[in-house]
């Protein structure tokens, strides 16, 4: 056990290893940063996931927060903020849904899901001795693992470009985070390997091909599916999330799978639908492409930006017998103001994109269906947001 600015962290005793997603070898409990040692050598990087001891485990009631999950994950305690428990808000959609809901996640402590990442990842940071945390963002997993690693007292690096909007930079500053610059989006994460070389503790990806974020803070996203799981005990049938390199699907498949196993989901499903601006997944299903390769786009979606995707989202889509869905800028931007006036929710357009794929997704579906949208962040965290109208003064 460790104190963490008052706090106590305590890993699970009952975490054996790591089991890397294809299969191979077990490893022990240790940090891999680039993924599978052996499969990254054969030139098919894959990740990773957590190994527990067998053993009853309850699922948290509905509401708790995430550290109530903590027999599920790699620590029972850490410095939290309250983050998870966050409420299933109904929608209405086109018509044939039976059920259909957004997952607010921007009610995390940070604004964002990426508050079930950040504070397992600075518990390992912390229990290590590392000097510090470091991640390559766009806004979301900067801004929440600054807010985690100021709570825990230990130092912060946060690697952007210029693209980053002032108001992220801002809330970094806020938090003591160190920011530095460079030009290009994948530079970022050669100046995130080299900090982890001189000791910071990678959050997220700095590997090519990438594997995804550490997987110490992914286990956190299997949290996603046992709150859903309880949320919605009747079953669900898909769930919408926004996905570039994965991290957050690979997580609910692994949630949903860990439930199953142990006997407290006794549904089909849910599939899970990957929501991307510019087709990369969409390519690797198709059989065009693989996971390993680049592929070339722009986009103002810019929480699931990049020319990238992984093994680790790839087989979070298949398992669950999903697919992949491209929701172009403009579609996403209509879908976001659809949201904000008819439904009062302002979600950053990459989760607003799984709104606009409703049509497409229902057609794949039997009527009646039940869906859950992950509703990432709200829209205050979009780069390149328009100008709101000027201001009308009344006398």
């Amino acid at each position: 056990m460790a104190a963490m600015n008052g706090a106590a962290i305590l890993r699970n005793p009952d975490l054996l290893g790591f089991r890397p997603l294809d299969g191979g070898p077990d490893l022990p409990v240790a940090d891999w940063p680039e993924g599978c040692p052996r499969a990254r050598a054969a030139g098919a990087p894959t990740s990773l996931a957590a190994i527990y001891a067998p053993g009853a485990r309850a699922l948290p009631p509905a509401g708790a927060r995430m550290q109530a999950a903590g027999a599920w994950l790699p620590y029972l305690r850490w410095a939290d903020m309250g983050e998870g428990g966050t409420p299933l808000i109904p929608l209405v959609g086109p018509p044939g849904f039976r059920a259909l809901a957004v997952k607010a996640e921007w009610m995390n402590p940070t604004g964002s899901h990426k508050d079930r990442m950040s504070p397992l990842v600075v518990a390992r940071a912390q229990e290590i001795g590392a000097p510090g945390v470091v991640c390559a963002s766009s806004g979301n997993a900067g801004i929440s693992l600054a807010a985690y690693a100021a709570r825990a007292g230990i130092g912060c690096a946060v690697v952007v470009t210029p693209a980053v909007p002032a108001a992220v930079r801002r809330a970094l500053h806020a938090h003591g985070a160190r920011v530095l610059g460079v030009w290009e989006s994948l530079e970022r994460w050669r100046l995130a390997a080299r900090l982890a070389a001189e000791g910071w503790y990678p959050a997220t990806n700095h590997a090519l091909p990438p594997v995804g974020s550490s997987a110490w803070g992914v286990e956190g996203y299997r949290t996603l599916a046992f709150e859903i799981a309880t949320e919605m005990p009747n079953g669900v049938d898909a769930i919408l999330v926004p996905t570039a390199r994965g991290d957050t699907i690979w997580g609910l498949a692994a949630g949903f799978a860990t439930l199953r196993d142990a006997g407290l989901w006794p549904h089909a499903g849910p599939r899970l639908i990957a929501i991307e601006p510019f087709p990369r997944l969409e390519a690797v299903l198709a059989g065009t492409a693989h996971s390993t390769d680049s592929f070339p786009g722009s986009t103002r979606q810019a929480s699931t930006a990049g020319g990238t995707t992984t093994d680790q989202a790839v087989r979070a889509v298949r398992d669950t017998r999903g697919w992949a869905v491209v929701v172009s800028d403009e579609a996403a931007e209509a879908a976001q103001a659809e949201l904000a006036t008819r439904h009062g929710l302002f979600l950053e357009l990459c989760a607003a994109a799984g709104f606009a794929a409703l049509p497409r997704v229902a057609s794949r579906l039997e009527a009646g269906a039940r869906i859950v949208i992950i509703g990432t962040s709200a829209a205050a965290r979009d780069a390149d947001a328009p100008a709101p109208p000027p201001l009308e003064l009344v006398e």
